[in-house]
């Protein structure tokens, strides 16, 4: 709660408020904004909450105003069509330069939301030395240093079982061919685990040497045996399946009681050594110099929670698509290195 969040870096000072006009005494601040993974992903006209946007609009029609496109701004009044169609409260060029304020107010608030967040996952994340194992004319083998930089307790923290936090490993010949990769994504937005739809149905491969610190769930079926799911429901083992509700409350234990989880985290100031391997056949004939490239990658929830959910629709009229979208977007690249492998 300090002037760095995630860090010990001491506290500001100043009045605690300011009443008729008078500051009260100086005392010591701490903060309160509590930055975490999670972050926005609905219209910047709706969240933060600001007053004058309150004032100036409805909620639904505050969804009816195109941020990417442009309006409010210079560039895209000074060219629209004279027979372009506004939605009503958007029709005149003074309201949406009004409203085009407020989402430049709110999307500095997110910006700096978003560095907030940043500091804090860097705090808790460190990408260590890169072990090269192997480089030679048989293939390529090396192992990457993840580390929890914290004292107090193991990363991910919290609901760990929807944190995703992964390795995007690119390797690339002399010529910038790519010969390999980890991490990357299918075209929902999901990395190539167990829990990607496109792997699901055989139409893209699992990535074998996938690392990302998302707990996961696993739960007992009914006619026997575990299996790792996206969202645990608590099934009876009785030879009739019904859901049995749970008799103690999910938010304490950060899990339904019953499943459990397969913890993926690191304990505090540890290390994990993902290793990756390029074999002959994949390299590309090139004599090399090969490089790496790596970046450790955080993100709120997987896009595979969105399909387990979509059912019963979703706020602020987004589709799946768009929350999808928004998911992805806000991810955020917390360290990058590229490594020649000699």
């Amino acid at each position: 709660m300090g002037t760095e969040p995630g860090r010990p870096s001491g506290y500001a000072t100043g009045p605690a408020a300011v009443v008729g006009g008078v500051p009260t005494v100086d005392r010591k601040r701490t903060n309160h904004f509590f930055a975490g993974p999670d972050y926005s992903v609905i219209h910047p006209g709706l969240f933060p909450h600001n007053p004058r946007a309150a004032e100036m609009a409805t909620m639904r029609e505050w969804l009816t105003f195109e941020v990417d496109a442009g309006w409010g701004t210079d560039d895209f009044e000074a060219t629209v069509p004279a027979d372009y169609e506004f939605p009503p409260r958007w029709q005149t060029a003074d309201d949406r330069y009004d409203a085009r304020e407020v989402i430049d107010q709110n999307q500095e608030l997110l910006d700096w939301a978003a560095e907030q967040r940043k500091t804090v996952l860097q705090a808790g994340y460190e990408l260590g030395d890169v072990d090269v194992r192997r480089a030679d004319s048989g293939g390529i083998a090396f192992a990457v240093e993840v580390k929890n930089a914290t004292d107090g307790h193991n990363v991910p923290t919290g609901f760990d079982a929807e944190r995703l936090v992964f390795l995007e490993v690119t390797v690339r010949d002399a010529d910038g061919r790519v010969v390999f990769v980890s991490g990357d994504r299918d075209p929902n937005g999901d990395i190539r685990d167990g829990h990607s739809l496109y792997v699901h149905y055989g139409e893209l491969p699992k990535d074998p040497y996938i690392f990302n610190l998302q707990s996961k769930f696993i739960t007992r079926m009914v006619r026997g045996g575990e299996r790792d799911q996206v969202l645990a429901v608590n099934y009876s083992p009785d030879p009739l399946p019904f859901i049995r509700p749970s008799t103690r409350a999910t938010v304490l234990l950060a899990r339904p009681v019953g499943a459990r989880k397969h913890t993926q985290t690191i304990p505090p100031l540890a290390s994990v050594w993902p290793e990756y391997r390029v074999t002959s056949d994949e390299l590309s004939g090139s004599s090399g110099p090969y490089t790496a490239t790596i970046r450790l990658i955080a993100q709120m929830i997987p896009v595979n929670l969105i399909p387990e959910i979509q059912s019963v629709g979703f706020d602020y009229y987004m589709t799946p698509k768009e929350l999808a979208e928004a998911v992805v977007d806000g991810a955020q690249v917390l360290w990058e290195r590229t490594v020649e492998l000699q």
